[in-house]
């Protein structure tokens, strides 16, 4: 089975919701692996007042086993009143180091507005600039909230395509803590999770190391056939 990894932001469990799509899933092909963060677990109070803790959401993050292979992360965008919305959240995860791929979708049930209150900054004109830039750079993709299910769903079954650059990334991720020692001078010494963030941002030396790899697959190939390298 090809194995998908979703992450799902909300202070309301969705896990009824993300069996019936894992269910489905299965008979296509596909299992679906999936964790839940609710982000009342990360705020505390001080005095009269609730605070989100930055830090601790973003360890949690970085602590799931397989954040930055995720294809998928969901976040509600109304959460805690005051305190943290969705939008909030979501440039909390840019703000990590994670595969660039990974789509990015923000729900609610009057998703309409949502763009309109994130972009709300009393009449603050370079301010509502900057925040327009940084939406744009998150790319996240709206919908609504009674449409989770379904955008799932056909998601994982349009992204079903083999990506090389894509698995690549994925199993330097899953040896991330290893040290890379060999074939490319450049990232002698680096983790595989350095390179595959290297990778993921699609930097010169990344490539430089795709060309060199691809040259040394086909050698490889060529010399465990019987067959010349010219």
């Amino acid at each position: 089975m090809i194995q998908k990894y979703i992450i799902v932001v909300d202070e309301q469990s969705q896990t009824i919701v993300l069996d019936k799509i894992k269910d489905t899933l299965k008979n296509d092909g596909f299992e679906l692996i999936y964790q839940e963060l609710n982000p009342t677990n990360y705020t505390k109070r001080d005095n009269e007042d609730t605070h989100f803790d930055k830090q601790a959401f973003s360890n949690a993050l970085i602590n799931i086993k397989y954040f930055k292979m995720a294809d998928m992360i969901l976040c509600d965008y109304n959460l805690i009143a005051d305190v943290v919305n969705g939008y909030e959240i979501i440039k909390i995860i840019r703000e990590l180091k994670y595969k660039q791929k990974t789509k990015v979708i923000l729900y609610s049930a009057q998703i309409d507005g949502v763009i309109t209150d994130i972009l709300k900054t009393d009449n603050d004109f370079e301010k509502q600039k900057e925040k327009l830039v940084a939406l744009m750079s998150y790319n996240i993709e709206f919908i609504k909230r009674d449409g989770f299910d379904k955008e799932v769903y056909e998601t994982i079954r349009e992204e079903a395509n083999f990506d090389f650059e894509t698995e690549l990334i994925t199993w330097f991720h899953k040896r991330e803590k290893d040290t890379f020692n060999y074939l490319f001078p450049k990232y002698q010494g680096k983790t595989f999770g350095e390179i595959a963030e290297e990778l993921e941002n699609d930097t010169y030396d990344s490539n430089q190391f795709k060309k060199e790899l691809a040259e040394q697959i086909i050698a490889y190939l060529s010399e465990i056939n019987g067959l010349s390298n010219d």
